[in-house]
């Protein structure tokens, strides 16, 4: 009788760890692929994202299904590399719409993209696009950690943390080293606290990021669409 006791309690402790694990893992599964950096919809949903920016809705949304990164997301970043610009370039030699330079856009080619390519053309609209993208699916897939949750937003600063001052950046933001740099620390700031105001019709953020200079960018946009 007692062993008969004992394997039945052995069979239920079993089921029950299998059980368990079984939900664990469908949890997990579904947790990691509800970040809000991966694609909640399929176009960008913020209200306040400028005209200059939603110009490109095409590029945002078809790389946003492509390489899985909130199209929301990708405007945010759009918006504060370029305004939408086209012909954007910076002083660092970053070109386009999400401002890649040629050592970055390099590494992209080759080891992001979906399709390794060895020739491009960053001044083409759609490939500057693309190339972003994948910049921010690879900071996302290398910085998104399930630790992060159970919202995810600490992911939006360490992506843009990344994107603005590279890999390292990011990881010391992560491991709570902190940012140097004042134009990271408010670029990743700013793309952390836009993101949060997305669901709003307007963004606090994003009116003190044109009053900082934004605008400027904005306005060129205009022009060169």
């Amino acid at each position: 009788m007692k062993t008969s006791l004992k394997r039945r309690d052995w069979g239920m402790l079993i089921t029950g760890v299998v059980i368990a694990l079984a939900i664990f893992g469908i949890g997990r599964f579904i947790y990691l692929n509800q970040t809000p950096l991966r694609p909640q919809a399929d176009h960008v949903t913020a209200y306040w994202i400028p005209p200059t920016v939603r110009h490109w809705d095409k590029q945002i949304n078809a790389n946003a299904k492509k390489y899985k990164v909130d199209p929301t997301y990708i405007a945010i970043i759009m918006t504060m590399e370029s305004g939408g610009d086209p012909k954007a370039h910076s002083p660092a030699g970053a070109e386009g719409l999400m401002q890649i330079t040629a050592p970055t856009a390099k590494d992209i080619a080759s080891k992001y993209l979906k399709k390794p390519v060895s020739h491009y053309d960053l001044k083409n609209p759609d490939t500057n696009v693309e190339f972003g993208v994948a910049l921010l699916a690879k900071l996302r897939d290398t910085f998104g950690t399930a630790q992060q949750g159970p919202s995810w937003n600490e992911t939006a600063e360490l992506v843009a943390a990344g994107y603005n001052g590279g890999p390292l950046a990011s990881n010391h933001l992560e491991v709570g080293k902190g940012l140097h740099d004042p134009q990271t620390v408010i670029y990743s700031r700013d793309a952390f606290n836009m993101w949060r105001e997305r669901v709003s019709k307007d963004s606090p953020t994003f009116d003190r990021w044109k009053e900082r200079g934004g605008q400027l960018l904005l306005d060129a946009a205009k022009k060169n669409q």
